[in-house]
């Protein structure tokens, strides 16, 4: 009768210790980064480039454009999380009425809006991570 204890003991304890060790090993989601960001934008700026812009003002209204990419990136990279967000915003707004009014592919527009409100959830997300100790 001791034996079948002993068993039901160690295949009890070795159970649980593989269950602890796997919670343990388990990775939490991936926080966004600062670099994720960033890249986020940088990808954005290639699409922008890659859009087709109609009308004869297309080259300004890229380069428009491409600008207020660079101004988002230089308040990420300078932390001012808050003023790249608007200036995203400003982008992806920029957009949508130059689809609405026919200037831009409106495939390329709908990418470019969505990759605007993928940056602007990285750089929100970094705001609402908690700090993790040392």
């Amino acid at each position: 009768m001791s034996n079948v204890r002993a068993s039901i003991g160690v295949g009890f304890l070795l159970g649980l210790a593989l269950s602890l060790l796997m919670w343990v090993n388990a990775s939490p989601a991936q926080a966004e980064t600062v670099t994720d960001c960033q890249t986020k934008i940088n990808v954005l700026m290639g699409q922008t480039e890659d859009a087709t812009f109609l009308g004869k003002n297309a080259a300004q209204t890229e380069e428009g454009l491409l600008l207020k990419l660079d101004n988002a990136s230089a308040k990420l990279a300078e932390g001012k999380n808050a003023d790249a967000i608007q200036k995203l915003a400003n982008f992806r707004d920029t957009v949508a009425a130059l689809n609405t009014q026919g200037k831009i592919n409106p495939d390329d527009a709908n990418t470019l809006i969505s990759g605007a409100n993928d940056a602007i959830a990285c750089i929100t997300a970094l705001e609402t991570q908690t700090p993790t100790a040392a």
